[in-house]
């Protein structure tokens, strides 16, 4: 039986991504470029194998007088989501956004491990540019959003048969 993070590491190998096991072999991590911004992704499993998760690590954390309004920015952004949720460590600044799935890994298939990492990775690519905004920008989280939404749309939003 394969574990969680094995089926990671295949999917990452499939899609010709590097990636770094830990000695553990509890967690795996891979360097991602989006559209957007480049940032740090980590696998990971509990150790009781109730759960797996897959986490963008942002590169830049919230800086203390940032933190009230990247919290902010946060909240809205994840008031919308339909899976994943991002998250603010108050004491470092540390910004993620995680995806998990409560599933035993014996249950994990290598097509949940590509609907996990997609979804993340276009959600962190999608939203990257609001939070560096916040961050660096100087702008609110309402401006930040809204700039997002005034961007023209590069893909067709359905496809015809």
């Amino acid at each position: 039986m394969k574990t969680a993070i094995e089926h990671f590491g295949e999917f990452f190998e499939k899609q010709g991504w590097s990636h770094h096991q830990s000695d553990d072999k509890s967690a795996i991590q891979i360097n991602i470029t989006g559209k957007n911004g480049r940032w740090v992704c980590m696998a990971v499993a509990d150790v009781e194998g109730e759960s797996v998760a897959f986490i963008s690590l942002f590169p830049s954390r919230a800086l203390p007088q940032k933190q009230a309004a990247c919290a902010e920015l946060l909240m809205r952004i994840n008031f919308g989501l339909k899976h994943g949720a991002f998250e603010m460590d108050f004491e470092d600044g540390e910004i993620r956004f995680r995806t998990a799935l409560p599933i035993a890994p014996a249950e994990v298939t290598p097509a949940m491990i590509e609907r996990m990492v997609g979804s993340n990775l276009l959600t962190c690519d999608a939203f990257y540019d609001p939070i560096m905004r916040v961050l660096h920008g100087g702008s609110s989280p309402k401006e930040a959003l809204a700039k997002e939404e005034e961007k023209p749309s590069t893909q067709p939003r359905f496809e015809l048969n």
